[in-house]
């Protein structure tokens, strides 16, 4: 002991016994509202919490208090997730419930489509209804692609299908149900229509329809609107002081309204069913009644003229090719035809041989004005 020490043995075992005293004693403890409890354990600091009545404790692993908050957070957050996939019971989950609740989507979306999903949930309600939605692999679709092929459904039928599968799988992922969609592959179509016709052809097939059906199929070949849309057009959408037509959203398959101007043939067609309205409602209709549908008077007179495999929606692709080949630019030709995005407007852009033969001739005319003379 050095001399100059004045140190009592008393005070000396007091500070002797202050050293040896386990650390765990003077260990501090934060209190992070709300969530649960830091406590430093050496110089790492654990986290306490509790969660469905169960205390929990775990090491941050980290010396940092900022770090362990953190860490803390998301333990109880984990748990929370952890909780609710508990809760989902994903084993108890059947095919049938998604389709269900594909057709409640599509109803509280108003979607006029509902009637072709509930086509083409036949097939699917049929092979995976009873089954649990955790057993649907990407094996058992691919399976089910093989088979309807098989007997012999069209790839882009079956495309429709998968792609309604697909969907009722992300509702029921976004409602909460199952955590995991099965890929769902498509298959390559290549089978884009090229119909079309051409303005001869035309006045043939309408000199074989009946009357009530000229003014209809003749709109179709200028205006490019959709089948479903022409049938919906009423009187109320037509502003003959303004010259004008408007498609309304309700009856727009992509949901935006459409307006357009009317005239030349368009003004002619719409004074033509003017004069002939009568008490019903609508542009286009059958003695007074609306028209429902009219695919057998089209093929009739589509085979009279030697035009048996043409589509009356072919008269949309006709359409699109007249107005570009006439110099219109795209964005307003697709404004008029209802077309919402490029690549699709594209595939109705028909090129004829006549319209290629016509391009070469334009430039080999041009470049034999650019020759120099001599």
């Amino acid at each position: 002991m050095d001399g100059n020490d004045t140190t009592t043995p008393a005070a000396m075992v007091d500070q002797l016994l202050t050293e040896i005293t386990p650390r765990t004693r003077q260990r501090p403890r934060i209190h992070v509202k709300g969530f649960g409890t830091l406590s430093l354990r050496g110089t790492v600091w654990h986290v306490r919490y509790t969660f469905r009545g169960r205390r929990r404790e775990r090491s941050s692993k980290s010396t940092d208090q900022d770090v362990a908050r953190e860490f803390l957070r998301r333990c109880i957050e984990d748990d929370s997730k952890k909780n609710r996939r508990e809760t989902v019971r994903e084993d108890k989950v059947r095919m049938e419930a998604l389709f269900t609740a594909l057709e409640d989507d599509y109803t509280n979306n108003a979607r006029r489509s509902l009637k072709t999903l509930r086509f083409r949930l036949k097939a699917l309600r049929q092979e995976f209804g009873p089954d649990k939605a955790v057993d649907i692999t990407p094996g058992r679709i691919q399976a089910y692609v093989t088979r309807r092929r098989h007997a012999g459904v069209a790839r882009a039928t079956v495309n429709r299908e998968l792609a309604a599968l697909r969907r009722a799988f992300t509702l029921a992922r976004e409602d909460g149900k199952i955590t995991a969609v099965p890929h769902v592959r498509l298959m390559a179509e290549h089978n884009a229509r090229q119909g079309f016709v051409t303005v001869t052809d035309f006045e043939t097939i309408v000199a074989h329809l009946p009357p009530y059906l000229t003014d209809l199929v003749r709109f179709a070949f200028t205006i490019g609107w959709r089948k479903g849309e022409i049938l919906t057009l009423k009187w109320a959408d037509v502003d003959r002081e303004r010259q004008q037509i408007t498609l309304r959203r309700e009856h727009s398959k992509n949901d935006e309204p459409r307006v357009v101007p009317v005239v030349g043939e368009l003004a002619e067609i719409i004074e033509r069913r003017w004069a002939v309205r009568g008490t019903c409602g609508h542009v286009f209709h059958r003695n007074g009644q609306p028209i429902r549908d009219f695919d057998v008077a089209w093929e009739n007179a589509c085979t009279a003229a030697g035009k048996p495999a043409l589509l009356f929606h072919d008269l949309r692709r006709s359409a699109v090719r007249n107005l570009v080949s006439s110099g219109v630019d795209e964005s307003v030709a697709m404004k008029i035809t209802g077309h919402k995005t490029n690549s699709v407007f594209k595939r109705y852009r028909i090129v004829a041989d006549d319209d290629m033969r016509a391009a070469l001739a334009r430039t080999e005319a041009a470049l034999r004005g650019a020759k120099p003379a001599g």
